[in-house]
């Protein structure tokens, strides 16, 4: 305890001792939240709230069943939550499988695993921002990016629901407990829909408050990069590491730096593939209230990223 005390005391005494650095870098962090996460985020929470209060994810869900379900073995809830997290990009992944577990949608096992890869960057902020950037950095074949930031996660969860699946039958009991939970509540489910005026409400207010959450852990985790100004290492280093705090800024702290285009590349998708420490902490407000793991989700997402990176290094360098 007492550590953690000094721990906390140095940490006040550094940001008092360059307020203004501090100033700084937390009005950038609140910048990026208000201009860009806001108003790119906010109406995709709102659906998706609305959609589930109406019984509209499991309608969504049952019709990619048809399409998916030679390669996806999870219920019409999970594959919901699948294509909002893909194509809504990230903190959305995590916010859709949390509620639908609080709603007992998901069961516990199911929903840890849609953790594992379904929270990503979303492809409108890959398209607006990452593509520009290996225009210019002489990247003009897309597909292979793309791959790497969706086809890898994509894949992963193919192989994931395998894992999972043999580990059940280690254990039918637990197996069968599972089954039971999300099938008899989707029954029960389908009944408890309430007025769209009702949800519009709810889901204003769920949402703004997730996003106040939101903004705060992003000005917190920028205000934060003021410790790299104590670190004795070049400004490129000092770029890259910050962008593992947080990754909207981080990104063009990257490409601004005098690197190697194909090293810029390499770190920018590697950090985008990490998330960074500001994207953890925001997944980690969602499920602290459900009591989804964190340690299970993180140790998926560095896994991830370690293969993600592999592979953008052998396409930077070698291809």
């Amino acid at each position: 305890m007492l550590l953690k005390t000094l721990a906390y005391l140095l940490l006040i005494i550094i940001i008092l001792s360059r307020p203004d650095a501090a100033f700084q870098y937390a009005y950038e962090g609140l910048y990026q939240w208000a201009t860009k996460m806001v108003p790119t985020l906010f109406p995709f929470m709102m659906i998706s709230s609305i959609m589930v209060y109406s019984g509209a994810d499991l309608e969504l869900g049952r019709m990619l069943n048809r399409i998916l379900k030679y390669i996806y073995r999870y219920s019409s809830y999970g594959l919901y939550a699948i294509f909002m997290g893909f194509f809504c990009g990230f903190p959305m992944g995590a916010k859709v499988v949390s509620e639908l577990y609080e709603t007992k949608r998901l069961s516990k096992t199911e929903a840890e695993t849609l953790l594992a890869f379904c929270n990503n960057i979303g492809p409108a902020y890959f398209v607006g921002i990452i593509i520009p950037i290996l225009h210019t950095c002489g990247h003009h074949q897309i597909l292979p990016f793309l791959f790497g930031m969706y086809g890898i996660p994509a894949l992963y969860g193919i192989f994931i629901q395998y894992i999972t699946a043999a580990s059940k039958n280690k254990n039918p009991k637990k197996q069968n407990i599972d089954i039971y939970f999300v099938n008899s509540n989707q029954n029960s489910l389908e009944t408890s829909k309430i007025s769209l005026i009702t949800a519009l409400k709810k889901s204003c207010i769920d949402n703004t408050q997730s996003l106040i959450v939101l903004g705060g852990y992003i000005t917190f985790a920028n205000a934060f990069r003021i410790l790299l100004d104590f670190v004795p290492l070049s400004l490129n280093s000092k770029n890259v590491l910050s962008s593992f705090l947080e990754i909207i800024g981080g990104v063009q702290a990257i490409y601004i730096t005098s690197i190697p285009p194909a090293q810029k590349i390499f770190w920018i998708m590697t950090v985008l593939c990490f998330g960074g420490i500001s994207c953890i902490l925001q997944t980690s407000s969602f499920l602290e209230k459900t009591g989804l793991s964190i340690v299970s989700y993180l140790k998926h997402k560095i896994i991830l990223t370690i293969i993600s990176a592999s592979y953008y290094f052998i396409l930077t360098n070698f291809i």
